[in-house]
C-alpha cells in the first residue's frame, strides 16, 4: 500500500501575544464534519473491450456514487462469473462504494471482488482478485489516497506472482512461436490532482493486446479485471444527479437479466447529456420502438436537474399492455438560498390499453397496481420521494412466471426518470 500527501491549505497562523496572563484571541479549530468536500466513485468487477467495439462485456457488477457531500452513503453490486469468447472466463464479481466520515477526515473508499479468472487459454490465471482505493481531506485540508490490490494464486505464462505485486508491474505477453503479443500489468495505481479534484484509481489486473494472431483477438483488446476508482471534488452550492433509460430487467437475484437502454445520466458540473436507440427489445416480454432520454443539470441561478425518457410504440407480452408513447419526466430544484427540494413530476402515458380492462387508460392515477393474467403484478406510473430525489417508473412489472429468459420474479421497468439535488 502507497499514501501520498498533497496539502491544499496552509497551516493556521497562531497569534500570540508576549507577556499575557491569558488569551487575547479565541482560537477556533475544524471537525471532520466541518470539512466541505464532494465525493464521487465507482467500482467494477471487468470490462473487457476492443477499440473499434466489436467485442463489449461490462462494465459488470458496476457501482457508484456521484455528486453528493454526504457521508454515510454505499452503493454496491453483485454478478455472477461470465465467459467471453476467445477471451476467457471471469468469476462471480463484488462491489463496494461508500462514503465515510472518520475521527479526522471525510473519505470516499471503493472496492472490487472477483472471485477468479483464466484467461487466454490458461496463459493468465488467478483466484480471487480484489483492489480497493481511498481518497481522504483531513481538518488540515490536506488530500491523501492510497491503493491496493490481492490476487491470489496467480499465474502469467505458467509463473507464479506474488500475491501483493508492486505498483505497476508490468509482464511481457511472451507466447511460442508468436513472440511478444501483448503486456499484463498489476497494481496498476495512479493517484493525482486535476485542479482541485483529487482523483485515486486502482486496476488489479489489465491484459491489452498489441500484436495480431492469438486466439483470433484483435490488436486493441483490452482486459481489465478488480478496477476501483474514487474522488474527491470541490463542494458546490447543489450536487446535482439523475438519470434515465427505456428498459431495464433485473432478475430475482438482483442481477441484471437485461441492462438499461437509453441511459444517460446527470452531470454533477451540469451540462446536457442524451443517449437514443432505434428500438428495444426483452426478448419474450417487451417491444417497443424508439426511445431517447435526455438529462440536463445547471447550477444557476438555481441548481435543478432534469430528466426525460420519451418511448414509444410499446408492446407487453404480445398486446397483454399497449401504449402509444411514454413519457417519463421528473425534475428537482433547490433556491440559491438553499431551503427545501422542489420535486416535480410530468410524466404521462399516451392510449394506454391493458387487455381485460377497459377502465384503465392514459389518465391512470400514480402507482395503480394491478394484476394481469400471464404476466403478474403491474405498477403503473409508480412514483417514489424523498427530501432530495423523485424516482418515476412508468410500467414496471413483476413476473409472476418466467417469460423468455427471465425467470419468475424478474422485474421489468419501462420508461425510468429519476432527479436529485444533493446537500
Amino acid at each position: 500500500m502507497k499514501r501520498s500527501m498533497i496539502a491544499l491549505a496552509g497551516a493556521l497562523a497562531l497569534a500570540l501575544t508576549g507577556g499575557a496572563t491569558s488569551s487575547a484571541f479565541a482560537t477556533t479549530s475544524i471537525t471532520p464534519a466541518q470539512i466541505t468536500t464532494g465525493f464521487a466513485g465507482s467500482a467494477y468487477g471487468s470490462y473487457i473491450f476492443n477499440t473499434d467495439k466489436t467485442l463489449t462485456s461490462g462494465p459488470t457488477a458496476s457501482a457508484s456514487i456521484a455528486c453528493t457531500g454526504a457521508t454515510g452513503k454505499t452503493a454496491s453490486n453483485n454478478v455472477s462469473g461470465l465467459n467471453v469468447p476467445a477471451v476467457g472466463t471471469v468469476g462471480n464479481a463484488t462491489t463496494t462504494v461508500k462514503t465515510v466520515l472518520t475521527t479526522t477526515s471525510k473519505r470516499i473508499e471503493g472496492k472490487s471482488t472477483v472471485a477468479g479468472a483464466n484467461l487466454l487459454g490458461g496463459l493468465i490465471t488467478a483466484g480471487a482478485i480484489t483492489s480497493e482505493s481511498t481518497a481522504d481531506k483531513n481538518t488540515a485540508g490536506a488530500f491523501a489516497g492510497t491503493n491496493q490490490t490481492t490476487i491470489a494464486d496467480l499465474k502469467v505464462l505458467g509463473i507464479a506472482v506474488n500475491a501483493n505485486p508492486a505498483a505497476n508491474t508490468v509482464i511481457d505477453l511472451k507466447v511460442p512461436l508468436l513472440g511478444s503479443v501483448g503486456k499484463v500489468t498489476l497494481n496498476g495505481q495512479e493517484k493525482r490532482l486535476v485542479g482541485t479534484t483529487y482523483q485515486v484509481s486502482t486496476t488489479a489486473l489489465r491484459v491489452e493486446i498489441l500484436k495480431a494472431g492469438l486466439l483470433g483477438l484483435k490488436v486493441g483488446t483490452d482486459i481489465r479485471l478488480g478496477v476501483s476508482n474514487v474522488k474527491l471534488t470541490p463542494p458546490q452550492t447543489g450536487y446535482l444527479a439523475g438519470t434515465g433509460y427505456g428498459t431495464r430487467a433485473t432478475l430475482a437475484s438482483g442481477l441484471i437479466g437485461s441492462g438499461p437502454t437509453a441511459l444517460a445520466s446527470v452531470k454533477c458540473a451540469g451540462g446536457t447529456t442524451s443517449a437514443n436507440v432505434a428500438g428495444v427489445s426483452i426478448p419474450g416480454v417487451v417491444s417497443a420502438g424508439a426511445s431517447v432520454t435526455t438529462a440536463t443539470g445547471v447550477l444557476t441561478p438555481e441548481a435543478k436537474s432534469t430528466v426525460v425518457n420519451t418511448i414509444g410504440g410499446v408492446n407487453v407480452l404480445n398486446g397483454a399492455i399497449q401504449v402509444e408513447a411514454i413519457k417519463a419526466e421528473t425534475s428537482a430544484s433547490r433556491a440559491p438560498s438553499g431551503g427545501p427540494v422542489k420535486l416535480t413530476d410530468t410524466s404521462t402515458f399516451t392510449n394506454l390499453r391493458i387487455a381485460g380492462l377497459p377502465a384503465i387508460n392514459a389518465s391512470v392515477a400514480p402507482n395503480t397496481v394491478i394484476q394481469v393474467p400471464g404476466l403478474g403484478q403491474v405498477t403503473l406510473h409508480k412514483v417514489s420521494k424523498s427530501s432530495t430525489t423523485i424516482i418515476v417508473t412508468m410500467v414496471e412489472i413483476v413476473l409472476s412466471q418466467a417469460l423468455g429468459t427471465l425467470p419468475t420474479g424478474s422485474k421489468i421497468q419501462i420508461g425510468y426518470s429519476n432527479s436529485s439535488v444533493g446537500a
